[in-house]
């Protein structure tokens, strides 16, 4: 490749070179010829991924497709003279970070945006929250401000878009750091409405019309299921998820609970109900690959957090009541979620602690964040008797 084809290709800067970040995200943008900057804070990874200079991703469908990932730059979250630059050039910004560490990220994005305009860099810039949350990037545009003197506010919003974002794909965490599992089957989305333009094209990443309708399909479909059959796979004594998958029991459920939460999720955004229950039979399917040996405790963590009202059990819950359907699976799920002991957890360490002072009634309604004698309240405590059978 020649210095002119170098200097003129797309750049995309990615903070955090974890499993996302790279086994998703800087694959597609290798696969697309982008210029691809990782900035890692963890010195050990940052050390073996400079050394090795290359790395390989394992598409998981029928059979495993090998990608080899090289020709990218890798630098620490303390080297802010190469941090900063890389920002000030990018034309995308991606973070994988988890929700947890976006306010980490914040000042350093504001340092480089700061220099961006400096050398009046114009051209614009998107940057994208690739994290498993609502509101992804409208939030760290609200951090990223916080660092920044109020004077550029207008600045960054003439030149900076922060489109909200839906990822999807299944990218167990590495046990060798050079080598990474991911599943063939990927969802990228951005709100098409906040994007600055123009944005370069990147095969995988799509401008969604309606990104709460994608995000929350994705949330009560995917998140739904594979958080339900972790809870489950856990009672039942599973340590990986496609073996909890492949439990007959465990499968009833957790299908049945995703099937109300399909139909939740259709219903609120208008969707067609046989795409819809494609989307979520492919998605059951793919929970079974052998190829994608995930660890249950992985799954089932920040137990708190993933039942709250507007999370992947709850929320789908609530919106069959106010449908006029009874969630019944679901609500089965989430009865069973409260019988969890995971001690590496301190979510679920806190959660037990209070079941053991308050009880179960008063537990669900502050962790769910539902009141005493409400509908689903009253059907969780009606569940919460039996076994992981509908």
């Amino acid at each position: 490749m020649t210095m002119a084809e170098q200097k003129s290709r797309p750049r995309i800067v990615i903070i955090g070179a974890g499993a996302t970040g790279r086994g998703q995200i800087g694959r597609l943008a290798h696969q697309a010829g982008f210029a691809l900057t990782f900035i890692e804070r963890r010195k050990d990874l940052v050390e073996v991924l400079r050394s090795a200079g290359r790395y390989t991703v394992g598409l998981a469908g029928q059979k495993i497709e090998e990608v080899e990932i090289a020709g990218f730059e890798v630098v620490r979250t303390d080297e802010l003279f190469k941090c900063m630059p890389a920002i000030a050039e990018a034309d995308i910004i991606a973070t994988a970070v988890l929700p947890t560490n976006l306010e980490a990220v914040a000042p350093l994005l504001a340092k480089g945006l700061g220099l961006k305009r400096q050398q009046s860099i114009d051209r614009p810039l998107n940057v994208i929250a690739c994290e498993n949350m609502e509101r992804s990037s409208s939030t760290l545009r609200d951090m990223v401000l916080r660092h920044t003197p109020k004077f550029d506010w207008g600045w960054v919003d003439a030149h900076v878009g922060f489109p909200d974002s839906m990822v999807a794909c299944l990218v167990p965490w590495p046990k060798d750091p050079l080598y990474l599992l991911a599943e063939a089957v990927q969802e990228w989305s951005v709100d098409a409405h906040v994007v600055k333009p123009p944005l370069p094209e990147l095969p995988g990443l799509t401008l969604s019309a309606n990104q709460e309708a994608a995000l929350e399909r994705k949330l009560f479909i995917k998140n739904t299921g594979h958080f339900a059959i972790g809870i489950l796979g856990h009672l039942k004594g599973y340590a990986l998820m496609h073996e909890a998958a492949r439990d007959s029991e465990i499968l009833a459920l957790a299908g049945a609970a995703t099937k109300e939460s399909a139909a939740a999720v259709a219903g609120k955004h208008g969707l067609d109900p046989l795409e819809t229950e494609e989307y979520r039979r492919t998605f059951m399917e793919q929970m079974r690959s052998l190829f994608l040996p995930d660890e249950i405790g992985r799954v089932i963590r920040e137990l708190g957090r993933k039942l709250a009202r507007e999370e992947r059990l709850v929320g789908p819950a609530l919106v069959c009541l106010d449908q006029g359907r009874e969630p019944r699976a679901l609500a089965q799920v989430i009865a069973r979620a409260f019988q969890v002991k995971n001690p590496e957890d301190p979510q679920t360490l806190g959660l037990r602690a209070d079941l053991a002072a308050f009880g179960l009634e008063q537990t669900v309604g502050a962790v769910c964040g539902i009141p005493a004698g409400h509908p689903l309240a009253r059907l969780i405590l009606a569940m919460s008797g039996g076994g992981v059978g509908v």
